[in-house]
């Protein structure tokens, strides 16, 4: 036997087995205030304290093949999120399941596990839609019913509804509205003392409805609330295509077009104080709540200097 042909048979060495799973695991209003950052490291920290192996990722920072359909905000709660995790070698999901729920921690509800194919689109790719419950607490007799039902009537009677975002340190305005679909008032519970509000929002790359915008446009941002994310959609499965094909796919291009108001930010940052300059855009809110907390001392030892 050649040296080629040796080489090759080390080569053709079978591939170590590998196992994908996803998991359905709910979010509750106890870790609600997480970032996603923070949701990853609180995954792979159950994990590894379950000392399950997890198959990682090469490079000079190995990162574990933990993927997430579409992060949540801060502040949202999400009742079935899937994750797809990928493990090496393989274990029988009865164990995966039992080691997981006894590694983690409060806030996290693991519903379901199931084994998917390792070549399987990541679902992050495959989103279309998703549902919400906004849910707005308020004593019996506190916030009128019709109310509500006439911000959302208001904001479905409207063809442009204009927010403001973010990306990559540019601010842009875009059309809020074509990516409502569905937006009504399902009553008031008065055991929980809860006013429910379902939203169903388009979710795809790029020409996503966010439901804490979508407070803020009814106007609704000063209550007592929260926000639920009850259900993803996708592509994929016919059952979901088939319902959202009643719906318009709104692309990225609508959302801005030629004629969307310019965003105020020079406007807005001319009229601020010098104090509000200094604390500088862009750096963290460690650093801004840091320099605060400096600011605010330092203004009560003046005051204090005055009065004696």
């Amino acid at each position: 036997m050649s040296e080629s042909e040796e080489f090759q048979e080390v080569q053709v060495a079978p591939e170590v087995p590998r196992q994908r799973v996803r998991i359905l695991y709910e979010k509750s209003e106890a870790i609600k205030f997480i970032s996603h950052q923070d949701e990853f490291r609180l995954w792979e920290r159950t994990l590894r304290r379950a000392n399950l192996p997890l198959l990682y990722k090469q490079g000079f920072n190995p990162l574990p093949h933990i993927q997430f359909a579409a992060p949540l905000g801060v502040g949202i709660t999400g009742a079935r999120e899937p994750v797809d995790i990928t493990f090496c070698p393989p274990l029988p999901l009865d164990e995966l399941r039992q080691r997981i729920i006894d590694k983690l921690p409060p806030g996290v509800i693991l519903h379901q596990i199931d084994e998917i194919p390792l070549k399987a689109e990541a679902l992050m790719n495959t989103m279309i839609g998703a549902d919400y419950t906004i849910v707005i607490y308020a004593e019996p007799g506190e916030i009128d019913a019709a109310f509500l039902e006439a911000k959302i009537a208001i904001f479905l009677n409207q063809s442009e509804v204009w927010r403001e975002r973010q990306r990559k340190g540019t601010y842009y305005t875009y059309n809020l509205r074509p990516l409502v679909f569905v937006l009504e008032y399902r009553g008031y519970n008065a055991q929980s003392e809860e006013h429910t509000i379902f939203l169903r929002v388009q979710q795809r790359a790029g020409a996503t409805g966010r439901p804490d915008e979508v407070v803020i446009a009814l106007g609704l941002d000063d209550f007592a609330r929260t926000l639920r994310r009850e259900r993803m959609y996708y592509e994929q499965y016919a059952e979901d295509a088939e319902l959202f094909a009643q719906y318009p796919v709104v692309t990225q291009q609508e959302l801005s077009p030629a004629h969307a108001p310019r965003p105020n930010r020079k406007g807005r940052f001319v009229q601020e104080d010098a104090q509000v300059i200094k604390e500088g855009r862009g750096r963290g809110i460690n650093e801004r709540a840091a320099d605060e907390f400096v600011y605010q001392h330092v203004l009560f030892l003046s005051n204090a200097k005055r009065t004696i």
